[in-house]
């Protein structure tokens, strides 16, 4: 596959595509890491669809004729942005009768993707997972996570892969023929909307797929933190215990928060969406401590990201998306992520301040993907809902003020240590033990992700015991109490490795509720 070409492809298509397909090759094809690969190289490259561009139509032949004899070489256009080096003599002539289309593809390497998820080397081994000594580059995921930090067009052909089911935000990995192509950029100054053209890298793909999630699909894997779900939520909240200052209860909410995933969605029902707010963040502890906390966050899943709250931020940061008309581009905004990405909003250094109409226009989108997981983008003469599933976690001081699902107080325990002592033995004894870090990150990103079911018996116990509840409290117990009961009491049962309720997993989960709202008060 070294010295694969777009003619060799074209003139073995099938050939190519059964070496190609062989357990293991895949994972051989060279990655995007910088410049220096050649124009032409086959070539692999992972990452996030930014932007879907208009279809262009290109020839799909044509002719390099000799003047002088009016021989001709009839090459194939396809997989190529430009024709061959010409010769003295020698001209071009397409066809004109066999226009075909081609889809463009704007991506950009995956955002919000964590240091310990993006140790590359060029090695072109496979996928598992790998040690390594550098505290930072702990574990390889997956050997395409790379640095490559440059957008990238991928051109996509109908004829070789569907792209009905493509969306912006998704992750797709992509293998293909290299090349570079100009394309009109915007240049930044919202008075003028002027652009300026720029020469960026493209790949012609001949096979593309979507992902779901990083984690390689290994159904032994699966199996075996399925197996072992119970021993590893101990674990795991026992590492989280220790990071919140002793506090067991809010570690239960916090591990909940790190597995939930949204399920079943529709119209604006989104079932499993899990924002959390954890309050009462001691004063005089403040940044430092959600510092610490969102960086062992970062360390266990595999993309997420850290945004301060403050009056200045809100004014100034780009978290919208928008549109430009003059480069015709979807202009990327902060919060333009994948599906579960982490986001973590620290209000820990909020000071009294005007938010500017940029501000507040940030704030409803923080609002929004909170409550509703949708997100506005910016076309200028209107905005457009996208559909989001960012799973949010919230630090403040007082009452936050930002909508959340679950809010808890969180409450250390007296006798733990300083934060910078306590932080630095949780991460101490993660990198002591790393099959147990390998396990609790692989844990994190799929134990929601397996089929749940719901017995008649157990769902006629829940509602008689909604209707009691509502009896003896109606104005303070709802359908929203229902709802959350149950997200709870299934997380519960995920999280041990049951995909079903019983009772004692719906006593649990009532009990947590109880605890939560007890302290709360």
């Amino acid at each position: 596959m070294d010295t694969w070409t777009a003619d060799i492809w074209n003139g073995n298509v099938e050939e190519c595509k059964r070496i190609l397909n062989e357990p293991g090759n895949w994972e051989k094809v060279p990655l995007l890491f910088d410049d220096k690969l050649a124009l032409g190289t086959f070539v692999r490259f992972k990452g996030m669809i930014q932007d879907m561009l208009n279809p262009e139509y290109y020839s799909s032949n044509y002719k390099i004729v000799n003047s002088e004899n009016d021989e001709f070489i009839l090459h194939q256009a396809k997989y190529q942005s430009s024709t061959k080096n010409l010769q003295p003599g020698e001209e071009v002539v397409f066809g004109g009768d066999t226009l075909m289309e081609r889809q463009i593809v704007a991506c950009i390497p995956i955002p919000g993707l964590n240091e310990w998820a993006k140790d590359v080397t060029n090695t072109n081994k496979n996928a598992e997972v790998q040690l390594e000594e550098n505290v930072n580059k702990r574990i390889r995921l997956d050997p395409v996570c790379q640095k490559y930090s440059k957008e990238i067009f991928i051109f996509v052909y109908p004829e070789d892969i569907n792209t009905s089911e493509f969306k912006l935000n998704q992750i797709v990995e992509v293998v293909g023929f290299l090349d570079r192509r100009t394309i009109q950029e915007d240049s930044g100054d919202l008075e003028e909307q002027s652009s300026i053209a720029k020469e960026m890298h493209c790949i012609h793909a001949v096979q593309l797929k979507l992902l779901k999630n990083l984690i390689p699909d290994d159904e032994e894997m699966y199996k075996s933190i399925w197996n072992d779900a119970s021993n590893i939520r101990a674990e795991l909240k026992f590492v989280l215990t220790q990071a919140l200052l002793g506090d067991s209860l809010a570690a239960d909410y916090l591990l909940f928060y790190l597995v939930s995933t949204i399920y079943n969605r529709q119209h604006n029902l989104v079932p499993g969406k899990f924002s959390l707010n954890i309050r009462g963040i001691p004063n005089g502890i403040g940044q430092n401590y959600t510092k610490y906390l969102y960086s062992l966050i970062s360390y266990l899943v595999v993309k997420s990201e850290y945004i301060p709250i403050q009056i200045h931020t809100l004014n100034n940061m780009d978290l919208i998306p928008r549109k430009c008309y003059t480069s015709n581009r979807l202009l990327k905004g902060f919060l333009q992520l994948s599906d579960r990405t982490h986001l973590v909003l620290d209000e820990t250094d909020l000071q009294p301040g005007n938010l500017d109409s940029k501000g507040i226009l940030n704030l409803e989108a923080l609002k929004n993907i909170i409550s509703n997981q949708q997100m506005k983008y910016d076309f200028t003469y209107y905005g457009m809902d996208y559909e989001t599933q960012i799973p949010t976690l919230t630090l403040s001081i007082g009452k936050s003020l930002l909508p959340c699902d679950i809010d808890i107080v969180l409450k250390p325990d007296p006798s733990c240590s300083g934060i910078e002592e306590t932080m630095n033995s949780v991460h101490g004894y993660l990198n002591s033990q790393l099959p147990l870090l390998n396990k609790l990150r692989k844990y994190i990103a799929i134990i929601s992700t397996f089929p749940f079911i719901y017995d008649q018996d157990i769902l006629k116990v829940i509602e008689n015991d909604y209707v009691e509840m509502r009896k003896a409290d109606p104005k303070n117990v709802s359908g929203d109490d229902l709802h959350r009961f149950m997200m709870i009491s299934k997380l519960i049962a995920l999280c041990s490795g049951k995909n079903e309720f019983d009772n004692e997993i719906w006593e649990n989960g009532k009990s947590l509720e109880n605890q939560r709202k007890l302290r709360n008060k």
